[in-house]
């Protein structure tokens, strides 16, 4: 592992991040017990309030809680920056953040339109704290590089994600009509999806890979054009919005880009995990594989969607892959290798040379392979989900179950940190 490109000496302190990893499981606890409440199968029809619920208690309460919370490291140890005021915006990101997931999903599923005006501003106040401290940190970065540009370009994509979102919400809690809510959905569906979390993910892949699965670093033509090109497609698909016409071709023509781009990006990461020095099995890297493998199958899927519109749901499960095959697989493959990591790196910082465990006893590998199979069916069930209700229920059981099992794994590694940290200091 390869450690010395980063600003360890600016590291937040280890609750920082720990405080927004150890709340995101809940929500993959609170999205089963959703999905499970429908009295007919939630993936049978799009835009119901059980599956509008459920989905934002994934994207909002559990992978916008981990990006977040992994931001509030990346920016000052691997971009040279810290968040400006970061003890301030941390509790002014977090706890918004937390209310506002859960007041929204709330919102849905029990019909209230109070509890969904309570949650749109929570949300508009935590991420536009986000957005600006996050922009002040990039602005004064020393860093300029490959990863700095994709996290300044996913951060301008939630800026409009988040937009569009506010105005949804708003309309869907006052029942007042839009005059193209269907694109204006589409538009936050992308920027949220295709822009934050992907460029997101893109821009920390170019670090986090080659220095925990040592691997070659990515080829330079993929890092100077990658993400740009992302943001750029995703800014295309804005115009129907923006000027308020009818173009299909044009929509089918920027996605079938995105997802092509999307692809190039798994298939040059499957090639250098390929290539990687230590040819040792490795939950994490299996994880990490796994996403790839997703992010290729949902290209392939949503580029034949048009082409076989007499098949229904093909959309959701384009997403369904998209979400929990990939984002979801390459989350839990990076806190079950950062975690450990900065358990190990703070309690070894603070000048505790004996007595400081390595990261396979911190998490132990065969919960992670525990946790990998489970993923691995529970994504097997997600392809029949759409068209087959005891799937759906089987989908939500390994939710629940795998919120469960990361949820015990990050509070084990919180307790082998403060059971070391007290005998080291006893003695």
């Amino acid at each position: 592992m390869n450690t010395v490109a980063l600003n360890t000496d600016q590291a937040p302190p280890i609750s920082v991040p720990l405080r927004f990893f150890t709340a995101a499981p809940l929500f993959l606890i609170l999205a089963a017990l959703i999905l499970v409440s429908a009295a007919d199968n939630p993936f049978a029809a799009a835009r119901t309030p059980v599956l509008l619920a459920a989905t934002h208690c994934i994207t909002l309460g559990f992978m916008a809680v981990i990006m977040m919370g992994a931001m509030q490291q990346i920016l000052p140890v691997v971009i040279g920056s810290p968040m400006p005021a970061s003890g301030i915006t941390v509790w002014l990101t977090f706890l918004p953040l937390l209310s506002g997931a859960l007041l929204l999903p709330a919102g849905f599923v029990l019909g209230q339109p109070v509890l969904l005006n309570l949650a749109w501003p929570l949300l508009l106040l935590a991420f536009l704290v986000f957005i600006v401290a996050s922009l002040a940190s990039l602005a004064r970065a020393p860093a300029r590089n490959a990863t700095r540009t994709a996290i300044l370009l996913s951060i301008f994509a939630l800026g409009g994600a988040l937009g569009s979102g506010v105005l949804l919400a708003h309309s869907y809690a006052t029942g007042a009509a839009l005059a193209d809510a269907g694109q204006l959905l589409t538009t936050h569906v992308t920027l949220m999806l295709g822009g934050w979390m992907m460029l997101l993910i893109v821009g920390v892949s170019y670090q986090v890979v080659p220095m925990f699965q040592l691997t070659p670093t990515y080829p330079k033509w993929l890092t100077a054009t990658l993400a740009p090109a992302i943001f750029g497609v995703s800014l295309l698909s804005m115009l129907p919005l923006l000027f308020q016409f009818d173009a299909h071709r044009l929509t089918v023509a920027t996605q079938t880009l995105f997802w092509i781009l999307a692809g190039s990006f798994a298939l040059v990461t499957l090639g250098l995990q390929r290539r990687r020095r230590r040819k040792v099995a490795d939950a994490t890297l299996s994880f990490f594989g796994l996403g790839m493998m997703a992010l290729l199958c949902a290209a392939l899927l949503a580029i034949a969607t048009p082409w076989l519109p007499t098949i229904e749901h093909l959309e959701t499960l384009t997403v369904m892959i998209f979400l929990l095959g990939f984002a979801m697989s390459v989350m839990h493959g990076m806190l079950y290798k950062i975690v450990p990591f900065l358990v190990w790196f703070h309690l070894f910082r603070g000048g505790m040379n004996v007595g400081v465990p390595n990261m396979k006893e911190i998490m132990p590998e065969p919960r992670m392979w525990r946790h990998l199979w489970l993923h691995r069916g529970t994504l097997a069930v997600a392809l029949f989900a759409p068209w087959w209700h005891a799937a759906a229920w089987l989908l939500a059981l390994g939710l629940l179950v795998q919120g469960v099992l990361l949820g015990y794994a990050l509070l084990g590694a919180i307790a082998v940190y403060r059971h070391t940290l007290a005998a080291i200091r006893e003695n």
